[in-house]
């Protein structure tokens, strides 16, 4: 008996939230949570449906062993779990859907992995990360705001 050989792939879902500044036209924000609605079963049937769009009946005949075992709406990160011939199509569909629910999206695939602990692991890092990086920005703009207060008086 030979066991099923699954890869992980851990995902961001992006929203663009605000039109490109006019002062830098090149960045547009795209750290925004997802609708709370947004569930691990109707991602899952959205990647099929990307499947079977774009690869035809072969995608719709390999789309049955893909599961979401993931997805935080708050933080806007999941994971996929597919088999290992096939996770590079799965990512290229990811790639691929524009639009959740009706909301303009980019969806980044930031890791893959041979298990479900090692793309945890990565998830919580980046989760970290992101919350320093949040931190450290609010401490700047303090900073910032405290120097221009005092330029004023």
């Amino acid at each position: 008996m030979v066991r099923y050989k699954a890869r992980y792939l851990l995902f961001n879902v992006l929203y663009p939230t605000s039109a490109p500044d006019a002062t830098n036209p090149t960045h547009i924000d795209f750290l925004a949570p997802s609708d709370s609605s947004v569930t691990p079963g109707e991602l899952a049937t959205l990647i099929r449906e990307g499947l079977s769009h774009n690869f035809g009946d072969w995608g719709a005949g390999i789309a049955g062993n893909i599961s979401v075992k993931y997805f935080s709406p708050a933080t806007s990160t999941g994971i996929v779990r597919v088999s290992r011939e096939q996770y590079r199509l799965v990512w290229a569909v990811l790639s691929y859907i524009g639009e959740i629910k009706g909301r303009p999206c980019t969806i980044r695939v930031v890791h893959v992995s041979g298990t479900i602990k090692k793309a945890e692991i990565v998830a919580v890092k980046r989760a970290k990360l992101d919350m320093h990086l949040v931190v450290e920005d609010q401490t700047r703009l303090e900073e910032e705001m405290m120097m221009i207060s005092e330029d004023e008086e």
